[in-house]
């Protein structure tokens, strides 16, 4: 059985599998490697990945979710038709649908993949992505960093033999830089930086407010629908720029309102966005000890770093123009794709290696003497520290004839313990002795799979605590993990067969919703002729009728045969 990769995106998911002796991106039902990462469930109570799910944000609202990878690792959830879902629940249908286009492509059973996460996942977010995959019924040993899989695929496909380069990650949702040495067939991983909330959907939010101050409408006060068709129509704006100069778009959901926009004034409009880009270049070029004059090549990865105004301020900050990775939407998945084959001893890159890091600071608690109820972090392996990684600290007793310390384990940059993640506790007895005076010893081992180990020793008596943190700790049980694989089954996912029939469905009924006038009749009209062949059940008028209906769907988004 294969051993797929997954790019899990914020606003697309692809997979690929490593055969023949090259990377091999999988199709979906329409022929399309990327499949959008949102999630609907229908009247019927089926679920909807995709396309199909993308179209419904507009016109089913209360049942669709999108851009949910943004809250991996957190207690929130999300609602749909009634029912609660997590992000990593509504994950698990995407990589779901992903394993059953895999399944078709193969046509053999799927059971593992590696799954890529941002750099700057922290530990709870990347055992969410696990879980995620579990659900899903797939087993997933092995998480890979986007930015490393991108030089993975960065340094096969460029033929560039050694060098330093910056990959730049930009994509939906969040951002990742990392710095990376290629040498003899070695792919190290010297720094990373990022911010988890930081993507192409923030320039649409900040193209869709523009919008509605220069039209005086409130954007909090837009419903559901009414905001979904916003930002889809500040997407299709930003995206267009990517080959205009200059895009002026009618929005005829708030009274065909028109407004006009260029990358001058995208990029004004991104302003507190490409200062926040700024820190984390500063930062991780800080890390890795670099100067930008050291870098042989910056690459731009992601859909997102495809903005015109992205590449400008990269050029202006490291004063050479970007390199854009052939495909930025694909390459990252092609690197977990090539990561799977590594996994699987494929023949022909066997003997590549790449090494990665950890992007967080693994420390302890001690006690703050000004506040005792807040604890700072003493850090024990550092941030960017390759792994796997073994270091010690030495610390004693905070007060007088104690008889047992607290090891707090956490996770995170910040100065106080309160602002990073809380990983565990040891609580370890000792003799009680005047203040200073015990000698305690701390040793964390941390793993590529991210299994921690935490070992401390009482060095005056010679006896130790250990605790082992794997990615599943002090989460989901087994059994519960089990319980709600099994409930979720129970959602089925929509059939093949007729996807492309819903998928013309769904998009007349986002355009019906989204226009007026002539335009909306046009598309009332294709709606009315769809169902009337559907009735039919003749599968060949069926697809000549598709065939018209798109081009005029395609007619009333404005956009060329090519597209």
């Amino acid at each position: 059985m294969a051993v797929i990769g997954i790019d899990l995106g914020t606003t697309n998911s692809l997979a690929c599998v490593y055969m023949d002796g090259c990377t091999r991106l999988i199709p979906n039902a329409f022929g399309k490697v990327l499949t959008p990462s949102v999630v609907s469930a229908g009247e019927d109570g089926s679920i909807y990945v995709g396309a199909v799910a993308k179209e419904r944000l507009v016109t089913h609202p209360e049942a669709t979710a999108a851009s949910f990878k943004r809250y991996m690792g957190t207690g929130m959830t999300f609602g749909l038709a009634g029912q609660k879902f997590t992000p990593q629940e509504l994950s698990s249908f995407v990589l779901r649908q992903l394993k059953a286009d895999a399944e078709h492509f193969l046509g053999e059973e799927v059971t593992e993949a590696v799954i890529s996460v941002p750099a700057y996942f922290n530990d709870n977010q990347r055992y969410a992505t696990k879980e995620a995959g579990e659900l899903a019924g797939l087993r997933v040993e092995r998480l890979v960093n986007e930015p490393s899989a991108a030089a993975l695929t960065a340094s096969r496909l460029g033929g560039r033999e050694e060098g330093c380069f910056l990959v730049f990650d930009f994509g939906g949702g969040t951002l990742d830089v990392s710095v990376v040495d290629y040498f003899d067939n070695v792919i190290e991983i010297i720094a990373v930086s990022g911010d988890n909330h930081l993507g192409g959907d923030d320039f649409d939010e900040s193209i869709a407010r523009y919008f509605c101050n220069m039209h005086e409408i409130s954007y909090e006060g837009l419903k559901a629908g009414e905001r979904a068709s916003l930002l889809q129509f500040a997407e299709k704006c930003k995206r267009d720029l990517s080959s205009l100069k200059e895009v002026t778009g009618t929005f005829e959901l708030c009274g065909e309102k028109k407004m006009t926009l260029d990358n001058v004034r995208l990029a004004k409009l991104g302003q507190d966005l490409f200062d926040r880009m700024a820190l984390v270049i500063t930062r991780v070029l800080n890390d890795s000890g670099r100067t930008i004059e050291e870098l042989d090549e910056i690459i731009l990865v992601g859909g997102s770093s495809r903005m015109p105004a992205v590449g400008f301020f990269l050029q202006t900050v490291f004063g050479k123009n970007p390199h854009m990775a052939a495909s930025p939407d694909e390459i990252v998945a092609m690197g977990a794709g090539i990561y799977a084959g590594i996994k699987e001893r494929k023949e022909e890159i066997r003997d590549l290696v790449l090494t990665d890091i950890c992007p967080f600071t693994l420390g302890t608690s001690v006690i703050n003497y000004v506040n005792n109820k807040n604890p700072i972090m003493s850090p024990i392996i550092e941030r960017n520290s390759i792994l796997p990684s073994s270091k010690r600290g030495f610390y004693t007793n905070a007060g007088a004839y104690q008889e047992k310390v607290k090891i707090g384990i956490y996770q995170g940059e910040g100065y106080y313990c309160r602002d990073n993640v809380y990983l565990g506790e040891i609580e370890l007895e000792i003799e009680g002795k005047r203040q200073g005076e015990n000698k305690i010893e701390v040793c964390f081992t941390y793993d590529i799979n991210g299994i921690l180990i935490v070992e401390v020793t009482d060095l005056d008596r010679g006896i130790k605590k250990q605790m082992v943190l794997t990615n599943d700790s002090a989460r989901m049980e087994e059994g519960e993990l089990q319980q709600r694989l099994e409930e979720l089954k129970a959602y089925k996912l929509a059939a093949p067969g007729d996807i492309r029939t819903k998928l013309a469905l769904a998009r007349g009924e986002r355009l019906f919703v989204q226009l007026t006038g002539e335009k909306r009749k046009m598309a009332a009209d294709v709606m009315g002729r769809l169902h009337e062949v559907i009735s039919m059940q003749n599968d060949q008028k069926i697809a000549n009728c598709l065939k018209d209906a798109e081009k005029v769907f395609d007619f009333l988004e404005g956009k060329s045969p090519r597209e």
